[in-house]
């Protein structure tokens, strides 16, 4: 018994094999970026809990007097790091976009390559089937024609050409 991959004609492995490269860039591109996203928000969140647990201490060690003049240093500290955060975000973002594109760029032309070989071998086999079809059937016909016909089927014509 043969294979499903024994099966398929060398322009249909290509664009196979050519759509696995893609694919497989585009993967790894994808996890990429993903490894760096849980990075940054796990050092965001470290960063946030440090700073929060060192609020809610100073808060309530402080007298009250005090707490005003802690809280709003460490507000602002807190915003600072948040807008650090966003601005990692954006070079995620970015940084993604440009790998991707660049994945893209790389694979593009290839796929498209093979895709366009492998629509040609499609159509140059069905043009061959529908020739070995035609073929066939013009044989058949011929050899109907040459075939001499029964005599009770030339009986029957000519009885019925008379009326």
């Amino acid at each position: 018994m043969t294979s499903f991959v024994e099966t398929l004609t060398p322009a249909a492995k290509e664009h196979a094999e050519a759509r696995i490269d893609y694919y497989t860039d585009l993967t790894q591109a994808v996890l990429h970026s993903m490894r760096q996203l849980a990075e940054v928000n796990m050092q965001f969140s470290r960063d946030w809990l440090d700073s929060s647990t060192a609020a809610l201490r100073g808060g309530l060690t402080a007298a009250a007097p005090e707490r005003a003049a802690e809280i709003a240093p460490a507000a602002q500290a807190t915003l600072q790091k948040l807008q650090a955060y966003h601005q990692q975000l954006a070079k995620l973002a970015t940084d993604f976009q440009t790998e991707i594109t660049g994945v893209v760029q790389q694979h593009a032309p290839q796929a498209a390559r093979t895709a366009t070989d492998l629509v040609n071998a499609g159509q140059q086999a069905a043009k061959q089937k529908m020739q070995e079809e035609s073929n066939r059937f013009a044989n058949v016909a011929a050899q109907n024609q040459s075939m001499p016909q029964a005599a009770s089927m030339q009986s029957a014509e000519d009885q019925g050409n008379k009326n």
